[in-house]
């Protein structure tokens, strides 16, 4: 593949600086560039200390749209005035809307994920129902689910963040010279630069799934360590053999659907997904029946309307569905 050109990097203005951050954005969505176009990317980046700013204003938006379009048409943003025909490649016409969302952003319904830039060896966090992006200052990203909790250590040779509660995605810049690692519970995972998620089980139990690239798990006793490469998902239980399998491509995709709004049910019980919906709402699906809980559901939902999911599980598994003051209770039919 041929890269573009690299981005000049004596941008004055902060219109240049914001359509060479769009530019980027949109070049990068939904895709890893090649090497050459890495190179030019982190020499724009260093240029000028407001590209990095820049750039986590427009992730922002770009990911407003993502989670706009996933909920569905309901939720569908106007684009701008000047957005190209339909026609256009798909870059041309989200690097326009991107230059133009900001002022979409404060008219639209649907919840936006908070994106900055980490600084600093503060501790980010999520509260229930929120998403938040966040770029380290050596150029990785963190994207945090639903009430997560991550401490990041970046100073020096030391890159390193500690998962303390919930679920994040990492997108790790490459560093032959500085590997990063991820402490979560009792094991550490060590890349070098790659994709990943982490998920942090009350029961102590890790979910690891590699979407890029090559990671390696390690337990904290040394005893237990395992090499993944993307498409690979493992469960580490403390104590226990790093357990590991290969998802194909659609089950992949789903298992970050959280990012856009989405929530992956296929094969949960109903007591299941009820806990899974705890993690996003405070709004509660009751089951008091044992026969009714270990009932097993399917398809993708929206994470922000567990009513939505009760009603229609209730309907394809012939159950009532029941308003109750907080939520919804599922009994038989």
């Amino acid at each position: 593949m041929t890269a573009d050109p690299p981005e000049p990097t004596h941008l004055k203005t902060a219109s240049e600086i914001d359509a060479a951050a769009a530019d980027w954005v949109a070049r990068i969505d939904g895709r890893s560039l090649d090497p050459v176009e890495e190179a030019a990317f982190a020499s724009w980046l260093e240029a000028d200390s407001r590209h990095a700013g820049a750039y986590a204003r427009a992730l922002a938006v770009n990911a407003y749209f993502d989670r706009a379009a996933a909920l569905g048409p309901d939720f569908a943003p106007v684009e701008p005035a000047n957005s190209p025909p339909a026609g256009y490649p798909i870059r041309l016409r989200r690097r326009a809307a991107i230059l133009g969302g900001g002022a979409l952003l404060a008219a639209s319904a649907v919840g936006i994920l908070g994106w900055s830039l980490a600084t600093k060896a503060d501790a980010i966090e999520t509260v229930k129902g929120d998403l938040r992006r966040v770029t380290l200052a050596e150029g990785s990203a963190i994207t945090l689910n639903t009430d997560s909790r991550v401490e990041p250590r970046i100073e020096g040779q030391l890159r390193e963040v500690k998962l303390a509660r919930g679920e994040a995605l990492f997108d790790i810049a490459p560093d032959p010279d500085r590997p990063f690692v991820v402490h979560a519970g009792a094991v550490a995972i060590r890349v070098l630069g790659t994709r990943f998620t982490v998920r942090r089980f009350d029961d102590g139990t890790v979910a690891l799934t590699v979407l890029e690239g090559l990671v390696e798990v390690v337990s904290d006793d040394g005893i237990h360590r395992e090499r993944l490469s993307g498409g690979q998902r493992s469960h580490i239980v403390p104590g226990s053999a790093i357990r590991t399998e290969r998802l194909p491509h659609e089950a992949l995709e789903r298992a970050v659907g959280w990012r856009n709004g989405l929530i992956d049910l296929n094969g949960m019980t109903l007591e299941q997904a009820a806990a899974e919906y705890a993690r996003y709402s405070s709004q509660q699906i009751e089951i008091a029946d044992p026969a009714t809980r270990a009932m097993k559901v399917t398809g993708v939902y929206s994470t922000s309307d567990p009513i939505g999911f009760a009603r229609a599980a209730a309907l394809s598994l012939g159950l009532r569905a029941e308003p109750i003051d907080n939520g919804v209770r599922l009994q038989p039919g």
